[in-house]
């Protein structure tokens, strides 16, 4: 719609430039109403990146009441240019009982059409596993829920994409 009014209004400069005894300025308005015309076309909202899995999950600091557990979030980029990642929160959920939060405050380029990795550490309050870990020791699985946002882009323009996920999960546990 956008770019019909655009073609509608470089077609109004091209009759006042023909109708106009001031063709230097027509001209330069007829430049910059096609480079217009022509960024806007250009210009594709991001898709989001999809989900696919939970990888190298890990155990770095296991203690009584707090531990320190990390992991890689695998996404693949469906667009065909690479974004920037400038922040992001999510919380993480296990079995449905909120088991921590990870910040990531770290700028990250994601290629384009690929699948990347983004690292994600946190702390847990032992609490939250205590109330699972049978679940946990005997079936290596659990419900894994992300819930939280990104900070995306490209070039200057930056803006929130939700983060959501809920699924099965196994458990690959590294002391």
């Amino acid at each position: 719609m956008l770019i019909a009014t655009e073609l509608y209004s470089l077609i109004f400069v091209l009759e006042l430039c023909v109708n106009s005894s001031m063709k230097k300025m027509c001209q330069l308005w007829l430049v910059l109403a096609t480079l217009l015309v022509v960024a806007l076309a250009s210009c594709n909202k991001p898709v989001a990146p999809e989900y696919r899995s939970i990888e190298n999950f890990r155990v770095n600091n296991l203690g009584v009441g707090e531990s320190a557990i990390s992991a890689d979030l695998k996404y693949y980029n469906p667009n065909n240019f690479s974004l920037k990642l400038k922040y992001g929160e999510t919380n993480v959920y296990l079995n449905n009982k909120l088991l921590g939060k990870t910040v990531l405050d770290t700028m990250t380029v994601i290629p384009a059409r690929d699948s990347f990795l983004i690292p994600v550490s946190m702390k847990v309050d032992m609490k939250q596993v205590y109330a699972n870990a049978l679940d946990i020791l005997l079936s290596n699985e659990v419900n894994i829920r992300l819930d939280g946002y990104a900070k995306m882009g490209k070039g200057a323009l930056f803006f929130n994409m939700p983060i959501k996920y809920e699924g099965l999960q196994k458990l690959d546990i590294h002391l």
